[in-house]
C-alpha cells in the first residue's frame, strides 16, 4: 500500500526531550504504513548521535537527515517536509509529545471528509516543572466553526492550532521553492487553506511544551530569526494576504488592530507595523465589529 502518514519532526539542541517525542510517535497504534523523518539543524549537544541512535533500532521507519551546518527554522522544516511520501503530513517539534491514538484519529477525519486539507487536535499546554497544565485554546469551539475552519477565521485570528498537532494533505502542500526566506508555520497553514477547510479534533491528543531551553529554539536567538521578529514576521505575513486579496480586508484589519494594542501595552517596537497594516487595511464592516471582536480575541488567549 505504501507510506500513507509521514511525520515531520524537525529539532535542533533537543537532546533532553527528543527522546520522549520520538518514543510517543514510535508507539502510535496506526491501521496503515507511516515514517517518521527527523530533521537535526546541526545541533551541538548531542542530539544528532540521538538521532542516528533511534534511525538505527528503527530502519524502516525513522529516516535522518543530518544538517552538517545551522540552517535555520524555517530551511528545516522544508528539508524534512519535502521528503515526505505520505498522503497525509504531520508536523512535530523535537520537544513536544504525541499522545496515543493521535495519528489514527487525525488520519480518520482526513479520511472522512474530503473537504478538509488540514485537521489539527487540542494540546495540553506543560512545562518542565509540571507547574503549567492547560489546554490551548480550549474555547476555540465559541469562536469559530471547528468542523468548518477557513482562511478568514486564521487571518481574523491567527494561529488556531499548535504546529505541533497539524496534518494536512500533501496535495495541497505549497511549492517549497517559491519560499526565499525565513517565514512562520502560520504563512504556511494560510497557503494549505487555500485548498479547502480544516477542522479541530476536540480531544487532547497531544502535548506542548512551553518553556523548553531557549538553546533548543534555534541558533538564530530564541524567539527571534536573525533580523526578523516574529512579530514582525507575523505582520508581514498578514500583510502579504491582504495584498493577495481585498476579501480579507476585514478580518486583516481586526487583527492588525488588534496587535497593535497588544504591542502598545508591552511597548514592542512592531506597534508601529501592526497601525500601518491597520490604517492600510482600514474596513468600516471592520469597525463596527470590533468590540465583538476584542471580546472573542481575550477569550481565545485565555488557558483554560
Amino acid at each position: 500500500m505504501g507510506i500513507k502518514v509521514s511525520v515531520c519532526v524537525v529539532t535542533y539542541n533537543q537532546k533532553e526531550y527528543l527522546r520522549e517525542c520520538l518514543d510517543s510517535l514510535i508507539d502510535q497504534d496506526l491501521n496503515c504504513d507511516y515514517e517518521i523523518i527527523v530533521g537535526d539543524d546541526a545541533s551541538t549537544d548531542g542530539t544528532t548521535d540521538l538521532v542516528r541512535e533511534y534511525a538505527k533500532k528503527f530502519p524502516d521507519l525513522i529516516f535522518p537527515i543530518i544538517k552538517k551546518k545551522n540552517l535555520g527554522p524555517t530551511k528545516n522544516y522544508i528539508s524534512v517536509h519535502s521528503r515526505a511520501k505520505g498522503e497525509y503530513v504531520c508536523h512535530m517539534d523535537g520537544d513536544d509529545v504525541a499522545y496515543p491514538g493521535k495519528l489514527q484519529k487525525q488520519t480518520n477525519c482526513l479520511d472522512g471528509n474530503k473537504n478538509y486539507v488540514l485537521v489539527w487536535h487540542k494540546v495540553n499546554v506543560f512545562n518542565d516543572s509540571g507547574d503549567v497544565d492547560k489546554i490551548l485554546h480550549n474555547r476555540l469551539n465559541e469562536i469559530v466553526d471547528i468542523n468548518a475552519i477557513t482562511k478568514i477565521d486564521i487571518l481574523k485570528h491567527g494561529m488556531l492550532g499548535a504546529h505541533s498537532s497539524t496534518m494536512y494533505r500533501r496535495s495541497a502542500v505549497p511549492d517549497f521553492k517559491l519560499i526565499k526566506s525565513e517565514i512562520l508555520d502560520y504563512f504556511l497553514i494560510g497557503l494549505i487553506l487555500d485548498f479547502g477547510i480544516a477542522c479541530r479534533i476536540e480531544e487532547v491528543l497531544g502535548g506542548y511544551r512551553l518553556n523548553a531551553d531557549k538553546k533548543t529554539l534555534s541558533k538564530n536567538k530564541s524567539l527571534y530569526f536573525n533580523k526578523s521578529p516574529i512579530r514582525k514576521l507575523y505582520c508581514g505575513h498578514l500583510t502579504w494576504f491582504f495584498l493577495q486579496d481585498e476579501r480579507y480586508r476585514k478580518p486583516v484589519f481586526l487583527n492588525a488592530v488588534f496587535n497593535f494594542l497588544v504591542d502598545i501595552r508591552f511597548l514592542r517596537p512592531t506597534a508601529i507595523d501592526f497601525l500601518i497594516l491597520s490604517v492600510k487595511s482600514f474596513s468600516f464592516a471592520g469597525m463596527l465589529n470590533i468590540f465583538v471582536y476584542h471580546s472573542e480575541a481575550m477569550k481565545l488567549r485565555w488557558f483554560l
